[in-house]
């Protein structure tokens, strides 16, 4: 196919070659790629009569829809930056995205509608409505139009899940989101015959560019829904013929747990992948014991890069602990706190390059004065805030944030170290490490059914007595964001309501 310059080219190109090929499942509905590309035809004349022009936000509040997915590609079409949100997000944040993007249009569905409909200056508009017009009004626009932009325009706008502070917008141009989404197939190479199960929201990056990797390889992607995602995950899997499935630390969990009970078993599902978190090596391990065949894929990211490395199926098995090697056209760069670079094997901060280093944020001159700096040539550079190592032969390391590292009884620890050791333990499920700061210790929460003495042992083994975490919270629930992944704001704010919390001293053997 003819290489795309704009997003909406994506989908034009694909309808072009396999018109009649399923593109989305939604419930017990399809639309073939000359559906959708009519459908996002229709959608960019509704927003062009709406008022929206190049370079305006659109603000589109929904779960894991179809029109969401149609409004994505027409706002391309106009030249507009699309910004998809979480239809479970709190109004609290709702507010701030709106007021940040400066969106002239906002488009909501039912749940979220309440909410988007009453903030002042806001011009709100039902996302059923708009889906309904756009498909009427199908190939009303025309696809190729003068005025849709250049590669180098913004289209689309990702906040950032604002563990450490209000969301921020990541903006992303045209060129950089088509980089970043060839890169990762150029490794990860979806088929044509895949069905694709996304159960992760389209305002989650991760699950945003499934709808760009399926487009390019003309797979058939499921939009998947919570329900999905929980205890009628085997038999959607296996009901849609699924062949590869994105997942987070905690879908893997309940994909092991359901996998182990018996019954329907996904006997096409060929490949899972994961970011958000590390999968350990005993979670890897269950789940090619739970599913025979099944290549298991890591992936570092950050939403300010989409993707920095992609792993060989299962690398977990020669090289434990490894996030692959970078992507093609990218280097990473690991330097120590005077900008050098470290020796390999030593550990320092992560530094980005490449064609996909996004734009930088919306409205933040500090922020990307500190992030995003220049080389000697003016090429961006993306400092990371991520602790990492290269080894000799070129394979990435993720060890933690610079937030999450803290001295302990005199020596440096992270919580990624911590979690890491817990999850290596047989029987443990899901970890999640709070650090010691602010006068409060280090602690640790963890989902197993060990008893605490087998697990403080267990960590302590792995970890040493200087490491250990002085507290350790046995749970059944870890609580977790939109995105699945860990939610360690409210596992501070809920820590007192743990199922058992008990401090381990540190020359104890528990």
């Amino acid at each position: 196919m003819t290489a795309p310059v704009l997003l909406h080219d994506l989908l034009d190109l694909r309808a072009a070659a396999t018109p009649e090929a399923t593109a989305l499942t939604r419930s017990e509905r399809s639309w073939t790629y000359r559906h959708l590309a009519g459908w996002s035809c229709g959608a960019a004349r509704w927003l062009a009569a709406a008022g929206v022009g190049r370079g305006d936000r659109v603000l589109i509040v929904g779960a894991n829809e179809a029109a969401v997915v149609a409004l994505a590609y027409g706002a391309s079409r106009i030249g507009a930056v699309f910004v998809v949100v979480s239809d479970q997000v709190s109004e609290f944040h709702l507010r701030h995205i709106l007021g940040d993007s400066e969106a002239p249009v906002v488009i909501a569905n039912g749940t979220a509608w309440p909410v988007a409909s009453s903030i002042d200056g806001a011009r709100a508009y039902r996302l059923d409505e708009v889906a309904e017009y756009a498909i009427e009004n199908s190939w009303a626009f025309e696809a190729g139009a003068p005025g849709s932009g250049i590669s180098s325009d913004p289209v689309c706008f990702i906040y950032t899940s604002g563990s450490t502070g209000l969301p921020k917008a990541v903006v992303s141009t045209h060129r950089q989101v088509l980089f970043a989404a060839a890169a990762i197939q150029s490794r990860l190479g979806y088929r044509a015959d895949d069905t694709v199960l996304c159960c992760l929201p389209l305002s989650f990056d991760y699950g945003l560019y499934q709808v760009f990797l399926s487009t390019i390889a003309g797979a058939r992607l499921v939009l998947g829904n919570d329900a999905d995602a929980g205890p009628a995950l085997l038999n959607r899997l296996v009901d849609q013929d699924v062949t590869v499935l994105p997942l987070v630390p905690s879908l893997a969990v309940t994909l092991c747990r359901l996998a182990a009970r018996g019954g329907r078993q996904p006997s096409l599902l060929r490949m899972v992948t994961n970011t958000g978190a590390d999968l350990s090596a005993g979670q890897c391990a269950r789940l090619r014991e739970a599913i025979p065949g099944l290549q298991v894929f890591a992936m570092f990211g950050l939403t300010e890069c989409k993707r920095v490395s992609i792993a060989e199926p299962d690398l977990d098995l020669t090289r434990p602990g490894s996030v692959g090697r970078p992507l093609p056209d990218t280097e990473v760069l690991i330097l120590d706190e005077d900008g050098r670079a470290v020796p390999a094997g030593e550990p320092g901060e992560l530094v980005v390059r490449g064609p996909h280093v996004m734009a930088g944020y919306w409205k933040s001159p500090e922020l990307n004065a500190r992030r995003y700096r220049r080389d000697a040539f003016g090429t961006p550079m993306l400092f990371t805030g991520d602790r990492a190592r290269v080894d000799a032969d070129g394979y990435l390391y993720f060890l933690g944030r610079d937030d999450d590292v803290f001295k302990q009884r005199g020596v440096r620890v992270s919580t990624t170290e911590i979690e890491a050791a817990a999850l290596d333990i047989p029987g443990v499920e899901m970890a999640a490490a709070l650090p010691g700061r602010d006068g409060q210790d280090a602690r640790l929460a963890v989902c197993t059914r060990l008893e605490l003495p087998e697990l403080t042992e267990a960590l302590k083994a792995r970890l040493g007595a200087q490491k250990m975490p002085p507290t350790v919270r046995v749970t059944e629930r870890i609580p977790l964001g939109v995105n699945g992944k860990v939610d360690k704001k409210a596992l501070a704010a809920d820590w007192d309501t743990a199922v058992s919390v008990v401090p381990v001293a540190a020359g104890a053997t528990a």
